[in-house]
């Protein structure tokens, strides 16, 4: 069985690193060691994490748990967690997560089984409300759209190995949003196999609040641009409401011209109330609780994703030219 070091970087995760902790612990496959990073909590993460390893100890509980501080992104965190690991391969979640007992087991029979430098574990939701709920078809990808050969890995459930990580160059220390992503893609460019598996899984809390929701799609968005990732789906956005706006403005001038009112009380309106209800139609089979609440998040979702990708552009554009 191939040794491997966990690694998991934390910020200010008070109400969810023991969780995740006690999970690690319930593993069938126990890692060789786990070594956490903190990029500067203000709050009782550290003092959480050092009293675990403490009862641990006391306990006489056979795993190494490394408590590092690193002020700095995901991304500095994780490059300098790996450094710091003693084994050949790393096996990656998030603080947030919690790990289902079988899930560092089936990204290393995955590996033993496909002899690939990447696996990628799969993620799901435990949302309690029904806000919740319908926050998760936005976020994760949901089973029936996963396609396996094609299937990136993220950092909340991913094995490989140091060599790989040393080959594409890490994480991007210039990216703090969607550095996982643009890891996936140099993954990806590499020309390797990325195995797959599904049943590698974490459990993964949805935000709470239309606000954090916001912020989240907001911040997917400018990291995208800020490594130079353009999604089909971004565009198809953006065209949505460029056709949109172009409607009301010929709808005004009409108004205007002629004192015709249909576009701007018919066709705009009629547009909308498809728009929101092909919002419901297509997630609604994910959301049985919380499907009122899909056009709501539809609309925030447009604006935080236009608002985050200028956000994107013009932090590129202030960057130093070298």
């Amino acid at each position: 069985m191939q040794k491997v070091s966990l690694i998991i970087t934390i910020l200010n995760e008070e109400k969810t690193i023991i969780s995740l902790l006690d999970s690690i612990l319930k593993q069938k496959t126990i890692p060789n060691e786990v070594i956490i990073v903190d990029g500067g909590s203000d709050d009782k993460s550290v003092e959480f994490v050092n009293n675990f390893i403490r009862s641990l100890e006391e306990r006489r509980f056979k795993l190494s748990i490394k408590l590092f501080l690193k002020k700095g992104n995901r991304s500095v965190g994780r490059n300098f967690a790996i450094e710091k690991a003693k084994h050949a391969w790393i096996a990656v979640t998030d603080a947030g997560c919690t790990l289902d007992s079988k899930w560092l087991q089936e990204l290393l029979r995955m590996q033993k089984q496909l002899n690939t430098e990447v696996v990628a574990g799969y993620y799901s939701a435990k949302p309690r409300t029904a806000f919740q709920e319908a926050v998760v078809p936005y976020v994760l990808v949901m089973p029936d759209r996963v396609d396996e050969k094609n299937f990136l890995p993220a950092t909340r459930s991913v094995l490989f190995s140091k060599n790989i990580w040393q080959k594409v160059g890490g994480f991007n220390e210039k990216l703090s949003d969607n550095e996982d992503y643009d890891f996936a893609r140099k993954l990806k460019n590499s020309v390797i196999n990325i195995g797959f598996s599904k049943k590698a899984v974490v459990i993964w809390e949805p935000c709470s609040s239309l606000k954090s929701f916001y912020k989240m799609i907001f911040r997917f968005a400018r990291g995208d641009v800020s490594a130079g990732i353009l999604r089909p789906k971004v565009v198809l956005v953006f065209l949505r409401y460029l056709v949109g706006t172009s409607v009301f403005i010929w709808g005004i001038i009409e108004r205007i011209n002629t004192g015709k009112i249909w576009i701007l009380f018919g066709v705009i309106p009629s547009f909308l109330m498809i728009y929101l209800l092909w919002s419901i139609y297509k997630n609604y089979h994910y959301t049985p609780r919380g499907w009122y609440l899909l056009p709501l998040l539809q609309i925030t979702s447009d604006i935080a994703v236009m608002f985050g990708s200028f956000s994107g552009f013009i932090m590129i554009n202030k960057l130093p030219r070298t």
